[in-house]
């Protein structure tokens, strides 16, 4: 007599709100979030609800939804696969189509104490079970013999609107990651570090308000060839949120997470740039700061600013550091001679690689009529950031 094949448990809504209820997080909005989620379990705990409706649900804005639903996910408390819709309007999971909602799963079957030690920053011992190791952010699910793949949506796509960006402050403390985050130099390479890790760390505006161990950590699973490009992408990147005049940037391990440098697979790493050389964020009222934001003036442009620092991507030179301390502008010259008008296009150009307005506007009428722009001196900065006076002796040294 063969045995009896044992039913597949069954989980209603108030099971898993029951179950998101008595987990002890530590943080409400996540709970919430959590909470809400159960709501919508189908009978095999998997949930078919979008962002929208979450932020309705728990009173919160679609970014913060967006931030606590991947650190449930870390914290092995839901798993989620992304879902695409074909042109006949099946749903799949083979990337077939247009990006739609995530199927979330809830993990009431995990261990509940694993759950509640990841959220509150403390290690757990990840063993083997069946040959394959339980990571926290991908377990079995409910009465699941497949592994999820989950195919992490890329920069843009629907399902990541914002791309995760932050566009409010959040109350409650973000806990620690299982390591305990400890924090590390801010430049410069570690040893066992991954290369280009130090430098695309530092290009990344706002890090030191970033989780360093969580980046870590997820540039270490990247291959050589994507931590390459990783760090060439980061400036196209930036310059691609200034163009769309966003004001926030993305935790830099979510952004790698969802690969989002494979938006620029034609970015290069330039061979001769230096560590030094790479950072892209000086503090505001700094020399370097102040000098960046007077010439993006001057050009009639803003440079991007976040959380205090303002991105430049490009080496700071003598030449700009003059631009910390600008004239009056009652004290600025009207350019409009030909070689002085040459000089400064080429030292914008040299200093600001974006698309500038254009400076030049029309002096008198007629014959008489010039073009021109004012500027804080005659001829630019010469190479060791002193400067040129009216005299055209003097205009050479300055190129």
């Amino acid at each position: 007599m063969t045995a009896k094949k044992r039913a597949r448990l069954r989980i209603g809504s108030d099971v898993a709100t029951g179950w998101a209820r008595n987990l002890e997080l530590g943080n409400p909005y996540a709970k919430s979030v959590l909470r809400a989620l159960g709501e919508y379990v189908d009978g095999e705990g998997m949930c078919w609800v979008g962002i929208p409706q979450l932020a309705m649900d728990c009173d919160l804005s679609q970014d913060t939804v967006r931030r606590r639903l991947a650190w449930l996910e870390d914290i092995g408390a839901i798993g989620r696969t992304g879902q695409w819709v074909d042109e006949n309007g099946r749903r799949n999971g083979e990337g077939r189509g247009k990006r739609t909602t995530d199927l979330v799963r809830l993990l009431v079957d995990a261990d509940t104490d694993a759950i509640e030690a990841r959220a509150a920053g403390r290690a757990v011992d990840e063993t083997p079970v069946n040959s394959k190791v339980i990571s926290p952010s991908w377990q079995q699910g409910l009465n699941s013999d497949v592994d999820d793949a989950s195919p992490r949506p890329a920069l843009g796509q629907p399902s990541q609107l914002c791309d995760q960006l932050i566009s409010e402050p959040e109350p409650e403390d973000s806990p620690k990651a299982p390591l305990g985050g400890a924090s590390a130099p801010a430049q410069g390479e570690e040893e066992g570090e991954p290369e280009h890790f130090g430098e695309a760390w530092e290009a990344w505006p706002g890090h030191q308000a970033m989780r360093r161990d969580l980046a870590l950590a997820e540039f270490g699973k990247l291959s050589a060839e994507e931590r390459r490009l990783c760090r060439a992408a980061i400036p196209h990147f930036l310059k691609m949120l200034r163009h769309l005049k966003r004001d926030h940037v993305p935790n830099f391990h979510i952004w790698v997470r969802n690969r989002g440098f494979r938006e620029f697979p034609t970015a290069v790493l330039e061979e001769s740039s230096q560590a030094s050389q790479s950072r892209s964020g000086y503090i505001s009222d700094s020399v370097e700061g102040r000098a960046i934001k007077a010439l993006y003036r001057f050009a009639r442009m803003s440079p991007f600013e976040h959380r205090g620092l303002v991105n430049y991507s490009l080496p700071v030179t003598a030449r700009m550091l003059a631009f910390a301390e600008l004239p009056s502008e009652r004290e600025w010259h009207w350019i409009d001679a030909p070689a002085q008008l040459a000089a400064w296009s080429k030292f914008l150009s040299e200093h600001i690689h974006q698309r500038r307005p254009d400076l030049t506007t029309t002096r008198g009428t007629g014959a008489e009529a010039r073009r021109g722009f004012m500027a804080p001196w005659p001829w630019p900065p010469r190479k060791d950031g002193t400067i040129a006076s009216q005299s055209s002796d003097e205009a050479g040294e300055s190129e």
